[in-house]
């Protein structure tokens, strides 16, 4: 079995184990604390304790992620959550959890998970040559759509049947066989820079090397104006759909599964070498103006007076096109980070995007929320579909000869390759 197979397969199974194992507790906490206290405020708590956490220590993971030992630090996270969820689990047979329970818990995974997704995602060009970072990609990205479909079914049908403590123990075995996968990866030698600077002095520098890479900075900054959008969808959506059009919380439900649809069907199709991306900047330039043309796509029906059956049909090919086109939009993004950033700051550099990325979720939601209240959802979505075409024609007119470098690069590249036989 060849290197890039056996990190492929290991890589895999751990990533399942700890998303399935992290997204386990996360639904069952929201859960626990909806049914129990019915109080949407102490929801949004929990769902905050997972929240900023990872916007607030993204850069310093990074930091840290880049002056130690990866492998080393992923088996120890991984080890971490399990031992914190065998912790959790022998308390809760002695104690009731309530909700501070519940936040605390929350919290200490997310600190937790933060070092270890940051360190694992900057460890994935370390694991896999040039040749096999789409498909790796790819796969990884299926693995998270196949939990976030999974998990929720699983968890909701037996939440019922077992005690928190079955859940909080499943987690725990399920994190700990991840640090056992974890022990089986072989990364490949980088040239490491040693440094005698503080953690807050790293962070620093990597904010300053990634501010110098046009391209690189270019690509954040867009980065995190695309989540910001996004988030628009997510408060925009429900509402197009269930109290303008009027789909019943059943199609409702079936309608937000064909995202993930969408995302599962496009990360496979890009494992695929028929969907080998040549040129990466170009995909995410034309991706992203597909993207900001569909966005308009839930207030169509409302435009139209659609009824509910066409409304539906409608919207489920806008789901799975949404989901696809973001694949596409990722994939590229993720590989050009990874093949033109330096090892030695690729912790950095994923910590501060992650951060960014996040860190402007919480003013989404909000935005979005009092928007809402205010305006149509018509008249939002348009307003969000211009502004997303500006700023991302904005952003590829910057990097415009980049673009076009690596065009030319790619070509030159082709027709200097030996032909075959």
């Amino acid at each position: 079995m060849t290197t890039f197979t056996s990190n492929l397969h290991v890589l895999l199974l751990g990533k399942f184990m700890s998303l399935f194992a992290s997204s386990l507790f996360t639904f069952v906490a929201g859960l626990t604390v909806l049914t129990t206290s019915g109080s949407g405020l102490q929801f949004a708590l929990v769902l905050l304790a997972g929240t900023l956490p990872r916007v607030l220590l993204s850069p310093f993971a990074g930091a840290y992620a880049d002056k130690l030992n990866r492998k080393r630090v992923i088996i120890t996270m991984e080890s971490l959550n399990g031992l914190l969820f065998f912790l959790a689990g022998a308390a809760s047979l002695i104690w009731t959890f309530g909700v501070p329970a519940f936040l605390i818990i929350t919290c200490l995974l997310s600190i937790v998970s933060t070092f270890l997704s940051v360190t694992l995602t900057s460890s994935i060009p370390l694991l896999f040559d040039e040749d096999g970072l789409q498909r790796a990609n790819s796969l990884i990205q299926s693995i998270i759509s196949v939990s976030s479909i999974g998990t929720p079914l699983l968890a909701g049908a037996l939440f019922k049947l077992l005690p928190i403590s079955a859940f909080l123990f499943s987690s725990s075995l399920l994190f700990l066989i991840a640090a056992l996968f974890a022990s089986r990866l072989t990364f490949q030698a980088y040239e490491h820079v040693s440094t005698d600077q503080s953690t807050w002095d790293d962070v620093r520098s990597g904010f300053r090397y990634l501010k110098r890479q046009r391209v690189l900075w270019t690509l954040t900054i867009l980065a995190a104006f695309l989540n910001f959008f996004f988030v628009a969808s997510e408060v925009l959506f429900p509402i197009a759909a269930l109290q303008e059009i009027g789909v019943s919380p059943l199609q409702f439900g079936f309608l937000e599964s064909m995202f993930a649809v969408g995302f599962l069907v496009a990360s496979l199709a890009h494992a695929l070498p028929f969907f080998k991306i040549k040129y990466r900047l170009a995909t995410v330039r034309t991706s992203l103006i597909v993207m900001g043309c569909l966005f308009i796509g839930p207030a169509v029906p409302l435009y139209f007076d659609f009824s509910v059956t066409p409304a539906i049909v409608f919207l489920t090919g806008f789901a799975l096109l949404s989901g696809f086109f973001i694949i596409r939009v990722n994939i590229p993004i993720q590989l050009f980070l990874q093949t033109n950033t330096e090892p030695s700051y690729l912790g950095r550099v994923m910590g501060v995007l992650e951060s960014l990325a996040m860190g402007i979720t919480p003013l989404g939601f909000v935005s979005f929320g009092l928007l809402s209240e205010w305006m149509s959802v018509t008249s939002l979505y348009a307003i969000c579909m211009v502004c997303l075409l500006s700023i991302t024609l904005f952003a590829m007119h910057r990097i415009r000869h980049d673009i076009a470098a690596e065009k030319a690069t790619v070509l030159a590249e082709v027709e200097s390759a030996p032909t075959r036989q």
